[in-house]
């Protein structure tokens, strides 16, 4: 069964690493059969950061065209990868922004994959350690594994292939374990529906 997947890329600064890595998921995923989009904060509408929240508005009627199109993405896909870099011990703004633009609904009951990375040597695990409570509270259920990236420049070529034979089988495991849960949850919705 082909899923309905977005990948969210974490990062807006000039000179990001984690285009080339969000690329090489894509690609990888599409590779698996599934339908894919990238979700990027520069690309989405606005600057990418939030404002005001689209479940927030008084008059949904003033909420503004890219928040409606998104969200109505991220309400129709089965499953999510983040791509996220590390900003000081943490979540980069871009990331916690673009996804809190969206009502907590829209995500409920759907699987997350997370791949992060970092010019240091730890990967940007520190951010995927965060990344797990915050999916969480918006009602994402993260998947076991986790792509860490550590030294990422160089490892990705900017059409988005993986230098690295390590981080390949890796991102393999994550597209494998996001696409098994996604097609589970999905057969358990369309049997049971979801919890109440």
């Amino acid at each position: 069964m082909a899923l309905r997947m977005l990948v969210f890329l974490g990062s807006s600064r000039e000179g990001r690493m984690g285009e080339n890595v969000a690329k090489c998921v894509v690609r990888m995923l599409k590779e698996a059969e599934q339908e894919v989009e990238l979700i990027d904060p520069l690309a989405v509408g606005g600057d990418g950061h939030v404002h005001q929240p689209m479940h927030f508005y008084r008059d949904q009627n003033e909420v503004p065209e890219w928040m409606v199109a998104t969200n109505a993405k991220i309400a129709e896909s089965n499953a999510y990868v983040i791509v996220t870099p590390e900003y000081n011990c943490g979540l980069p703004p871009a990331l916690t922004s673009i996804l809190d633009n969206f009502p907590p609904a829209s995500y409920r009951h759907k699987p997350c994959g997370i791949v992060c990375y970092s010019m240091g040597s730890f990967g940007g695990i520190r951010a995927a350690s965060f990344a797990r409570p915050f999916l969480s509270e918006l009602g994402m259920v993260s998947t076991p594994s986790v792509c860490v990236i550590p030294q990422v420049v160089g490892k990705f070529t900017d059409e988005g292939e993986c230098t690295d034979e390590r981080i390949q089988n890796n991102l393999e495991k994550v597209v494998k374990e996001i696409t098994w849960y996604g097609q589970a949850i999905e057969e358990m919705k369309s049997k049971v529906g979801v919890p109440s």
